[in-house]
């Protein structure tokens, strides 16, 4: 079975105001060719598909048609979790529509489809959020885990009458009941999958998501993932990356565009994974070509800025403007700037007394990966190779459990 992952498409997102559809078309188009030119059995699109609940018509249009040029007439199978930027029940509506086409789609972990025909392929619906297919003559079962709210999890894990001590268990406590439970439907001479919207302990986050966390309460370490899934497709983190220690087997795609200015160095991807029973998964890389990069610019003074402008007139791009001044940029010279390059995003004037608080306001975005490749950079003249980078994370995922341990006794 061929699986293409994708995720954290955020349909309809805007960067400072200025609309990203067209880019998120031709990304879209790419990885429908993808899908294409792979040959792939199944495409898993591992949730936050619109970037608010209450998406645009145009967004959800796109949507709609990328999902039926994916399922290339039911001969292929499409699967669609719901993540925390998604609207469960707005993302289900269709379901009964694209049945016909192959496409399944779940909004919250309680979410069981009907068992039936989904375009060419023989759906068997096991459980909440499991269902099982033979495609080219071998089973696959799949674990479907749309973005675990802690309500949802209470609502799955619970009954009413439960005692509330049970419902403030830890959160990865919760999320890892709720995956052994889903577990059970494995079977060894099967294709066994889980998809989900979670966040894993080391893993490098782009800032995107910064505001979904409260310390590391929503960190899942790798034993909540059960070792009988071949493969773990996940959504939720921007930047593509294998969780750390799971040797490939618990990956982000990430998302196919850059969103903010700290994941425009990213090289955005999605992946094609073989899979078949009793065998580790192979994975392939596929890139995305961006359209428009989003770029900083740091000039020396407005006349640089200028004519920065007038050579990359015709180039598409965003760009954040950053000039060296001793006075402020006048109305004047801001459209002078704009009318040569309309999409600059923001204009910011770096006065001597400001550098000292712009370097202290990069350390602080940086996480601590990315800290500790500038070290290592700076001190060996190299980038330090990424197993060094695994095991130092390892050691700290293993400090901060020893350390928690000390503070639940």
């Amino acid at each position: 079975m061929r699986l293409l992952h994708t995720a954290d498409w955020h349909l309809g997102k805007l960067l400072e105001g200025k609309s990203r559809l067209e880019e998120q078309r031709h990304v879209l188009g790419q990885f429908v060719s993808f899908a294409e030119e792979t040959q792939a059995d199944v495409v898993c699109i591992a949730g936050d598909i619109f970037d608010n609940g209450h998406p645009s018509a145009a967004a959800e249009s796109l949507f709609y048609d990328t999902l039926k040029k994916l399922s290339n007439h039911g001969t292929r199978l499409v699967l669609v979790i719901a993540g925390n930027h998604d609207q469960p029940s707005r993302l289900e509506a269709i379901g009964p529509l694209v049945q016909e086409h192959g496409i399944l789609i779940y909004g919250t972990p309680k979410t069981k489809l009907p068992s039936g025909k989904y375009g060419e392929f023989e759906v068997q619906s096991l459980d909440e959020g499991v269902f099982s297919a033979e495609i080219h003559g071998e089973k696959a079962v799949f674990v479907c885990v749309p973005y675990p709210s802690e309500k949802s999890l209470n609502e799955v894990l619970y009954q009413e009458e439960d005692a509330e001590e049970k419902k403030a268990a830890d959160y990865s406590e919760k999320v890892k009941a709720l995956f052994r439970k889903k577990a059970v439907w494995y079977e060894e001479d099967s294709v066994n999958v889980l998809v989900s919207h979670v966040f894993t302990l080391g893993c490098v986050k782009d800032g995107s998501e910064q505001g979904m966390m409260l310390g590391n309460s929503y960190l899942l370490p790798l034993e909540v993932f059960p070792k009988e899934a071949q493969y773990v497709a996940l959504g939720h983190v921007h930047r593509p990356q294998k969780a750390v220690g799971s040797q490939g087997r618990i990956r982000y795609s990430g998302s196919p565009l850059p969103y903010r200015l700290q994941e425009a160095v990213i090289a955005k991807q999605c992946f094609l994974v073989e899979l078949h029973p009793k065998e580790e998964s192979k994975v392939q890389e596929y890139y995305f070509d961006n359209p428009k990069p989003i770029e900083k610019w740091v000039c020396k003074d407005y006349e640089e800025a200028l004519r920065l402008c007038k050579e990359h007139q015709d180039r598409p791009c965003y760009v954040y403007l950053q000039i060296h001044t001793d006075t402020y940029i006048r109305e004047e010279q801001l459209k002078e700037l704009k009318t040569y390059k309309e999409d600059i995003l923001e204009v910011i004037p770096l006065f001597s007394s400001q550098e000292t608080e712009d370097v202290r306001e990069t350390f602080l975005e940086k996480s601590f990966e990315e800290l500790f490749f500038s070290y290592y950079k700076e001190k060996k003249g190299v980038e330090p190779e990424q197993e060094v980078v695994e095991l130092l994370l390892g050691l700290l995922e293993k400090e901060g459990e020893d350390a928690s341990g000390l503070d639940e006794d």
